[in-house]
């Protein structure tokens, strides 16, 4: 299994990064709303904390709060882990990191849509192709 999950960081503003995400969870109780989180290849997007130069990072609870594109998706519900799913998803996070942030910037439904059509490799955007 792999176990470096991080695929992509962006300064977001000059206090603030936003890290992209692809990891295998094995499910159970999520602690934060006690709901049920399925098995399967996860997405997240996490904002932290850090002063420009600094290699400190500080993830305070509350922060994503009032910002759009702080979460996670299930992208692949798995029985089992399987490594070549959490391959494919980590390899369209890669190649689609700028488009991602810029969908979690927007943090709308349409743009929550667009995210998930990339993630599970329905659609691939264009090279340069922005929606507002």
């Amino acid at each position: 299994m792999a176990s470096d999950r991080l695929v992509h960081t962006k300064r977001i503003s000059p206090k603030e990064i936003r890290e992209l995400s692809v990891y295998y969870d094995k499910g159970g109780i999520n602690y934060f709303d006690y709901s049920t989180k399925p098995k399967g290849i996860f997405f997240s997007s996490t904002v932290y904390e850090q002063e420009e130069g600094s290699i400190w990072k500080t993830l305070k609870v509350g922060l994503g709060q009032g910002k759009p594109g702080v979460g996670y998706i299930c992208v692949v519900p798995l029985d089992r882990y399987r490594p070549k799913a959490l391959k494919e998803v980590r390899a369209r996070v890669e190649a689609h990191a700028e488009r991602i942030h810029a969908l979690c910037e927007i943090g709308d439904a349409a743009a929550l849509a667009e995210l998930k059509a990339i993630l599970t490799g329905a659609t691939v955007p264009q090279t340069g192709e922005v929606s507002a």
